[in-house]
């Protein structure tokens, strides 16, 4: 797409402005397509003039293209009459589906009969800006004669006059909505913008037909069509059963190359189960179409997936007094009131207690817990024995925190030898067993007992399975600031590897990017006494080779190798996720070398030294990971710094949840400089890491990069299948990111949040803020604070945790089974969510303060507890 971008500008800069015998070509259409909040329904069909305004109004057009018909195009320019402010420079792109001017919004194209645009829940981004195989240019806004002049590549138009495309999108570059810049419409009959087009009276070369097609079914309302694209064609059109396939659907013509076409988004009898026929037709720029090529198959059929039946609760049985046991995903507050929908009775009748008996049931390898209520009047101790009595039991207090007028458990602290009692409240105890990896299949008993004489047997099914030592699904908790010292850097580790997650910590800030401005932080306190040189680490020279690394490995080589988990629980786990500090600023200070220029791939233009030593030093470090066998670690380079032009102390762009034009283009930079210093990286992981709140406006920057994307809850819920192409056709891996659930409402929504974004591919979440080194969260409720930094009566700093880490355990010991279920049944993607969705419904919403909040997703609460009855099936099909 990109190429197809530059050919277009060296056309134009040798072309001269002569438009002689040139065909004016109306607007029919306009509108300015609202992406607010709260205006996504507002249509400004009959306005006399229309907004352009960054991400906030895009303007759509289409035109009379009656006078053009079957013509080769030599040039085009879109004029336009300025209303207000100054335009500069604007995204240009085709729109792939129909849509109504006077009834079309963000949210639908106003055709009858489909919500969204083209197809459900699609909103105007996902047609438009590069996505959906539509094309798109970059092109300045020339105020000449009191009128805008925009050359648009002419292949745009043919596009258009081919009936592969539906009009253009105008997508300002800037982000400053301070300004309402607009443009007369049609409605000013005036000033209405026009197409200005030279044409010539002769074809395209005639098209060709596609070869090798092959059908290839994917599930009950979705297939997929294979073809060898023809050396000579611009598009497709592709019909299933006569019924035309939406363009959305349909990827231009890529000479020689062998294409897939999604078959989706048909009417009900064309995606019936059964025999289908496709046909397609290669049309070339002028409308000339080939012979039409068939292909016919089954398709559309669905395999049921088996639903085991899920035992019904035992019966309950009167319970001991003053004693409760629930999951560790539940919390009733002090005063036993429950936290989220629980049913009646609940404390003493659930999935793991039937009032006098606990049963846990866990694969080998996995950490299986319970909470426990007491009340009485006096001190007691609780111990949990196990029989055999050397598998590993954590026992952990839970500190009640006043939130929304209530006092709700959160934050955790080793169980002391006594704790005091009360008989109108609530202490909670946690309990956490550790099967071991090498457990035998079979029943193992043990017991709660409280020193107060009270004692509940426990009976430990260990099922036939055992769960993987390393995490499939990763859970990284990201934190900023590294602690003073190696060893609290280790400990805080160790209580992530615990509970199946790893803490990534960044460790730069925003303010790096003045000339001499201090590049990164790595300064912790080795085990040796000396601090980490980070002024030795920091001096790079321009031109520098290599880097200073031995800080570095003695600091955080042990995690990156796993050799500090040694004797844990799952044995030695390199680092899932670790930020290198390579960004815009390391290993040179950014404005040091910036001309000021908003493009990042002229921004350095005049000193190529920038760009060389950030891939030489990235190399060095490729060496290094090499040399210290770092070859399973999860490497990042992320970068992470938000600015703009004129923030000198900061970066030029706006790089983590970019905004802009100009800060997807710099990723696209920084991103192909990554590519060069890991070309030697065969046998290391270093991913490119980019956190993307709006994956709907990167304008084709991005196009084919086969990244890590970090995608915002939001993103994902409302660009879903946008962020799922992209995976399916790039390679591209996506984390979700977003907060954890406040400590006032249901552990249990981080489990539906982790299982939602699993079930559509996503491979891990990000809560993107995790560590409270304050310590207050152990005193009052704290959203983001999952990890507590704390101090001893001695001044020795602990890691304590929330009971939502136990919630992201068990979100990812339940995705470890439902992994091996769909692995031994050898169920599709969409049969495992069949599977899913028999047994829990995942309705849920992002809730969001304000545009720059990450989200939190936000589930039917009703369906929380359903989430032990999948988990019950999932056994059933794994015994």
């Amino acid at each position: 797409m990109m190429r197809f971008a530059c050919v277009v500008i060296l056309l134009f800069a040798g072309s001269a402005r002569v438009w002689a015998d040139s065909v004016r070509l109306p607007v029919i259409q306009d509108n300015s397509i609202v992406m607010v909040d709260r205006e996504w329904s507002v249509n400004a069909g009959s306005s006399s003039r229309i907004r352009i305004k960054g991400n906030q109004h895009i303007v759509a057009l289409s035109f009379d293209l009656a006078a053009v018909q079957g013509k080769t195009i030599t040039r085009a320019e879109l004029v336009c009459y300025p209303a207000a402010e100054t335009i500069s420079a604007v995204t240009l792109s085709t729109i792939a589906t129909p849509w109504q001017e006077m009834t079309s919004t963000g949210l639908t194209a106003g055709i009858e009969g489909i919500n969204g645009w083209g197809y459900p829940g699609a909103r105007f981004p996902a047609v438009s800006g590069g996505n959906a195989f539509t094309l798109v240019h970059q092109s300045e806004f020339e105020l000449r004669d009191g009128k805008y002049h925009c050359e648009v590549p002419v292949d745009l138009i043919h596009a258009m006059t081919a009936g592969v495309a539906f009009g253009l999108a105008l997508h300002e570059h800037e982000t400053d909505y301070g300004r309402n810049p607009t443009i007369f419409s049609r409605e000013q009959s005036s000033k209405q913008p026009y197409l200005l087009v030279n044409t010539e009276d002769r074809s395209d070369d005639a098209p060709l037909p596609a070869t090798a097609l092959q059908l290839v079914p994917v599930d009950g309302a979705s297939a997929q069509l294979t073809l060898k694209a023809p050396q000579r064609g611009f598009a497709y059109h592709v019909l299933v059963d006569g019924h035309p396939l939406g363009r959305h659907n349909i990827p231009l013509v890529n000479p020689g190359v062998r294409q897939t076409i999604p078959l989706r988004d048909l009417p009900k009898r064309g995606s019936q189960p059964g025999q289908h026929t496709v046909e397609v037709i290669t049309v070339n720029r002028t409308g000339q179409q080939s012979q039409a090529v068939q292909v016919t198959g089954k398709l559309f059929r669905t395999t049921p997936v088996r639903l085991p039946q899920v035992r019904p609760l035992p019966a309950a049985r009167a319970p001991l007094s003053g004693l409760a046991v629930i999951p560790v995903t539940d919390k009733y507050d002090k005063e036993g009131r429950a936290v989220g929908e629980l049913p009646p009775g609940y404390r003493t009748h659930n999935s793991l207690f039937d009032g006098q008996r606990i049963h846990l049931t866990a694969a080998a390898g996995e950490v299986v817990g319970f909470q426990v209520l007491l009340r009485g009047d006096k001190e007691v101790s609780v111990r949990c024995q196990l029989d055999p009595p050397e598998w590993r039991v954590d026992l952990f207090q839970a500190k009640y925190v006043p939130t929304q007028g209530r006092q709700i458990p959160d934050p955790l602290v080793p169980l002391p030898k006594t704790i005091p009692l009360d008989r109108e409240r609530d202490q909670a105890v946690f309990v956490d067993c550790y099967v071991p990896f090498e457990a035998t299949a079979g029943d193992y008993t043990g017991k709660l007992a409280v020193s107060d004489g009270r004692e509940v047997p426990l009976k430990l099914t260990v099922l036939p399975v055992r769960l993987p030592r390393k995490a499939s699904f990763l859970c990284e908790m990201n934190g900023y600031g590294l602690p003073d010292h190696v060893d609290d850097y280790y400990a805080l580790q160790q209580v992530a590897y615990d509970h199946r997650v790893h803490a990534n910590i960044l460790h730069y800030s925003h303010h790096t990017a003045a000339p001499g401005a201090r590049k990164s932080n790595l300064d912790m306190r080795l085990r040796s006494g000396r601090r980490m040189n980070n002024r030795r680490y920091d001096a790079i020279e321009p031109g520098a080779k290599q880097a200073y690394w031995d800080d570095f490995a003695e600091a955080f080589g042990p995690y990156l190798d796993g050799s500090c988990f040694e004797d844990g629980h799952r044995g030695r786990i390199p680092a899932p996720g670790f930020y290198l500090t390579f960004h815009e600023s390391w290993p040179l200070n950014c404005r040091a070398y910036f001309n000021g220029d908003p493009d990042a791939y002229r921004a350095f233009k005049d000193t190529p030294v920038y760009a060389e030593t950030y891939v030489n030093v990235l190399d060095d470090f490729v060496r290094l990971a090499k040399s210290r066998g770092w070859t399973k670690a999860g490497f990042q380079v992320y970068f992470n710094n938000k600015g703009s032009l004129n923030e000198k102390t900061k970066a030029p762009w706006i790089l983590d949840e970019p905004s802009a034009y100009w800060d997807y283009r710099a990723l696209q930079y920084y991103g192909e400089l990554t590519d060069r210093g890991r070309r030697n990286a065969d046998e290391i992981q270093i991913d490119y890491r980019i956190d993307i709140s709006r994956p709907e406006y990167t304008r084709g920057e991005l196009e084919g990069r086969g990244d890590l994307w970090v995608v915002s809850a939001s993103a994902f819920q409302n660009y879903r299948r946008l962020v799922t192409d992209r995976m399916q056709r790039d390679g591209l891996r996506v984390w979700v990111y977003g907060t954890s659930n406040p400590v006032h409402e249901s552990n249990r929504q981080l489990q539906a949040w982790a299982v939602d974004a699993w079930r559509y591919g996503a491979t891990g979440l990000v809560p993107w803020q995790t560590v409270d080194k304050s310590g207050q969260a152990l005193r009052k409720a704290d959203q983001l604070g999952l990890f507590i930094f704390d101090q001893t009566p001695e001044g020795k700093t602990v890691i304590r945790h929330s009971a939502r880490l136990k919630a992201y355990r068990e979100a990812e010991q339940l995705i470890e089974y439902l992994t091996l279920v769909q692995q031994r049944q050898g169920w599709t993607a969409s049969q495992m969510r069949a599977f899913i969705e028999h047994y829990v419904t995942l309705t849920g919403s992002v809730r969001k303060q304000n545009d720059d909040d990450a989200g939190t997703a936000e589930y039917d609460r009703r369906a929380l507890l359903n989430f032990d009855r999948l988990r019950q099936a999932a056994i059933e099909l794994l015994r």
